[in-house]
């Protein structure tokens, strides 16, 4: 099985071709145009037994080539960045699209656990509104903090209030776009304690198919959930997975700090349990965070049956 990883930008890709043991069979840098994208397709193909690591799959400059690698059957996995940063850390510090290619197909091939990428177009559609809503929120938080550090009298306090109420208007926009979504592809997931449409369409946009993911537990791996075991010696700790899809441990964060401040105390007793225990606040932040994540697994699972 040949492993092609591919380092992706918004003016070119990168692929190279490792072999089971790691080896190097080739590399291409192509421009990001139709006549590259053939290239690409080109030079894949000589490989019978493929498949394909793609860092950030969901980029918006390359999620349109692995929708067509996906609708052709091929075999395509989205590494997140933070994976790749692990093995260029390993490998020294020279950095090129080549090098950063080449760490894409070596984080597949030193973690087998990952899932194969299953993209519908509802999901693809939830990523846009979700990504999207969430940096327009950034803007206007940022835009808010510029108008507070003006003088009363500014006349560009008007200028930045008018930036201000545009932002908030597309912002509740976006987020009854994504309610309405949300409710036709999986209503269940808004009657779950501290899920409201947001972190719902995250869950969704993120996860696609629940059912890619053998269990609960490799669901909490892919959020960053499940901690990971680091030692050396006579010393060993748990800590943060680093290789997580961010955005769904944002959503369990989320959810998290939600139930903490309204479900009765039942968090905050699952909290105070785990420190009893020898855990640290965060520790026992990232149990809760990976039980919630199983609770949600769960419940996506059923409601796509």
């Amino acid at each position: 099985m040949i492993t092609l990883g591919l380092d992706p930008h918004p003016g070119s890709h990168t692929v190279v071709a490792l072999d089971e043991s790691g080896v190097s069979l080739g590399h291409l840098t192509v421009a990001n145009t139709e006549e590259g994208l053939t290239r690409l397709h080109e030079f894949s193909v000589q490989f019978t037994a493929r498949r394909r690591a793609v860092e950030g799959a969901g980029n918006h400059f390359i999620s349109i080539f692995v929708g067509q690698l996906l609708s052709r059957g091929e075999s395509v996995f989205s590494i997140s960045p933070s994976l790749t940063s692990q093995y260029r850390a390993l490998r020294g510090r020279k950095k090129n699209d080549i090098i950063d290619a080449g760490n894409v197909a070596r984080a597949l091939l030193a973690n087998p656990q990952l899932t194969e990428l299953k993209i519908i177009e509802q999901q693809r559609t939830l990523q846009e509104l979700t990504r999207t809503q969430r940096r327009l929120s950034e803007q206007l938080k940022a835009t808010r903090g510029a108008q507070q550090e003006l003088a009363s009298q500014s006349p560009v306090r008007e200028v930045l209030q008018r930036v201000i109420d545009t932002l908030i208007s597309e912002v509740k926009r976006l987020e009854q776009q994504i309610r309405e979504r949300v409710k036709k592809i999986m209503p269940r997931l808004l009657e779950i304690a501290g899920v409201g449409p947001i972190v719902a369409g995250v869950l969704l946009a993120e996860t696609a198919d629940p059912k890619r993911f053998a269990t609960a537990g490799h669901f909490a791996s892919y959020a960053g959930a499940a901690p990971v075991e680091r030692g050396s010696g006579q010393n060993s700790r748990m800590q943060v997975n680093p290789g997580g899809n961010r955005r769904l441990n944002w959503a369990l964060h989320i959810v998290a700090m939600v139930r903490l401040r309204t479900d009765g105390g039942r968090s905050r007793a699952f909290l105070d349990k785990a420190k009893s225990c020898g855990k640290t606040q965060r520790a026992a932040l990232r149990a809760l965070k990976t039980y919630i994540a199983r609770e949600l697994f769960r419940a996506m699972c059923c409601a796509s049956t």
